[in-house]
């Protein structure tokens, strides 16, 4: 792909997300009086929206710290800052993209300018993203049993897009879990590959299948590995539960600084956990508009003290466009610093 054609398709997609931003915003302050809006995010505690925008910025840093983990375990020497730039890369072209699908290929092709081989970042990937998913999966436990009990009551349409969620990501999980770790799964894809090989007039066949051979030999190394060190992957897996339980907090610290005191913790978090899995479904890009609408049907009941449209405003905020902002920066500065100086040293 060329540079020229990566900036179009990086302009177009944030076109596309940025229309689904003001949709978004259309729909928060549809029928709401804007002078209220405004006078509730006045009011809101300084101290308590740092602690928000800090237990968001745990995202990143735990992706950052688990790809780095990951990748060093394959015997890449990767500082922690390049592991929080694949972090911020990720991060923000998983944002703008219809299904999350432009954040792994960004950060695979970030990974293959830093000398690390695309099997290895592509396991690393992997590892990652399984253990998140395991991570959220306990939490949609908690959730779904909560819901089981009345405790949390989704209606309509909210409902069917939880359950279709919640079972979609045991699937999702299991599919991960059996290319990481199914010789014979990756035995019959390597047929398929070879047979794509065999049918499409490409040249030097003999070469692109000794290259299949290749990656695939060096996939497999990085699970035996893995496999070998269970411990390993339980490191990943507490840093993922530590990022889910902060991003999932957010909500709570919302309510802390607007001063609303309806409803404990254990509430809001299960309220955040069902609004996860009614977004995480859908393909738009950021979750833009259904996440707020999502926020606004759950957490109707949660906001008395103040307009539900600030708060939804303020939630999606901190929990996501402070992380995306965040993210752009940082990837910026992280990779023309790269340029300046070897990032070994910025440690």
């Amino acid at each position: 792909m060329s540079e020229k054609l990566s900036v179009q398709k990086i302009i177009r997609y944030g076109a596309v997300f940025l229309v689904f931003v003001a949709a978004a915003c259309f729909l928060v302050l549809q029928g709401t009086d804007i002078r209220t809006v405004w006078e509730a995010l006045a009011k809101t505690s300084v101290p308590f929206l740092i602690g928000g925008v800090l237990m968001a910025e745990v995202f990143h840093l735990a992706e950052g710290i688990n790809l780095r983990i990951m990748l060093r375990s394959f015997g890449h020497p990767v500082t922690f800052w390049q592991g929080m730039k694949y972090a911020y890369i990720g991060f923000f072209f998983s944002s703008i993209t219809p299904s999350s699908t432009g954040g792994q290929p960004a950060q695979l092709y970030a990974m293959k300018k830093d000398g690390i081989e695309l099997s290895h970042g592509t396991l690393a990937l992997i590892g990652e993203l399984t253990s998140f998913q395991i991570a959220v999966f306990f939490m949609e436990i908690m959730a779904v049993a909560a819901m089981i009990q009345g405790k949390v009551t989704p209606q309509g349409e909210l409902l069917v897009l939880a359950a279709l969620g919640f079972l979609i990501n045991i699937l999702f999980i299991t599919g991960l879990l059996s290319v990481m770790f199914s010789r014979r799964l990756k035995d019959k894809l390597l047929r398929l590959l070879y047979g794509a090989i065999n049918r499409f007039p490409v040249k030097n066949k003999k070469k692109w299948q000794e290259k299949l051979d290749e990656t695939f030999c060096d996939f497999q190394t990085c699970a035996d590995l893995i496999r070998r060190k269970p411990r390993l992957m339980g490191k990943v897996f507490l840093v993922s539960l530590i990022q889910v339980i902060c991003w999932f907090s957010i909500p709570y610290m919302v309510c802390l600084a607007m001063g609303e005191q309806g409803l404990a913790y254990p509430q809001i978090f299960l309220l955040q956990t069902v609004l996860f899995m009614t977004t995480a479904l859908l393909p738009f890009p950021g979750a833009a508009g259904i996440s707020e609408y999502a926020f606004i049907r759950l957490f109707s009941g949660v906001f008395t003290e103040n307009p539900l449209a600030a708060a939804t405003l303020v939630n999606r905020g901190i929990s996501f466009y402070c992380l995306l902002l965040i993210s752009a920066v940082m990837m910026v500065f992280l990779w023309r610093y790269k340029g300046r100086r070897k990032m070994s040293k910025f440690v």
